[in-house]
């Protein structure tokens, strides 16, 4: 109609610019929002449409390892014992102190103890929980009052400064590396190392090579846990990069 009475083409053709944007314009945000509704059903939370943008340009995924490429739910696979301590009494100990925090690893031993039927008694004091790092308390002794921490390598060996008792460096030397571990310190001395697994899940060596086969060049793992176990875990997992003992 515009052409007809005005004889001017770029008039007629604006008008079909106008008439066409609008239908452009008004496809992308239904298209985002599709999007958004249809991630929700599969359990995924999107924030906007400028994520989505930001996301389809990404070209590396970082993974946290501990409930996201591996399970949720580690168990104690087993306890070996390094001072004068049996098996029972670091178990004990351990889950005495471990109590106290609600994370998993914590979880692992005192479900252990439990199912050992092993009752520990709160004979220490005051727990400090030190974030990343693990626990220090006293334990009460009738030889005396003793320092007990229990947690990670780099809290145990380097800031605390233990030591493996006198003989024991090989066997500690050869502690399973697919393991995540616990070291147990009493008096300033390695009293046990508690070997928790926390297996890999079925699905995550499937889905980062779908993630590749999608156009993503590189995945990486982080963890809190030893470079031994780190390095055991992104090998089965399949990632191109891993960093271990990491802090929050």
């Amino acid at each position: 109609l515009t052409l007809l009475l005005t004889r001017n083409i770029t008039k007629a053709v604006s008008i079909l610019m106008v008439d066409y944007s609008c239908a452009i314009k008004l496809s992308t945000p239904i298209s985002v929002i599709s999007a958004i509704r249809e991630a929700a059903d599969c359990d995924i939370t999107i924030k906007g449409g400028k994520y989505l943008e930001a996301f389809a340009e990404a070209d590396t995924i970082v993974f946290d390892k501990t409930g996201t490429l591996t399970n949720a739910e580690p168990v104690l696979e087993k306890v070996i014992p390094f001072g004068a301590y049996t098996e029972s009494e670091v178990l004990k100990t351990a889950a005495c102190l471990e109590e106290h925090f609600p994370h998993s690893m914590a979880k692992a031993v005192v479900d252990a103890a439990k199912k050992k039927h092993l009752v520990h008694e709160e004979l220490h004091s005051k727990v400090e929980y030190i974030v990343a790092h693990g626990i220090s308390t006293t334990l009460e002794d009738k030889m005396g009052d003793k320092k007990a921490i229990i947690g990670s390598a780099h809290f145990v060996f380097e800031d605390e400064k233990c030591t493996v008792p006198e003989g024991r460096q090989e066997a500690f030397d050869a502690l399973a590396p697919e393991y995540s571990h616990l070291y147990l310190v009493i008096d300033g001395e390695l009293a046990a190392v508690i070997c928790i697994q926390d297996p890999l899940r079925e699905e995550a060596r499937d889905v980062i090579t779908s993630l590749k086969e999608a156009g993503i060049s590189k995945v990486v793992m982080m963890t809190g846990d030893s470079e031994r176990t780190a390095k055991a875990i992104a090998a089965m997992a399949g990632v191109d990069e891993y960093y271990s003992e990491v802090l929050p």
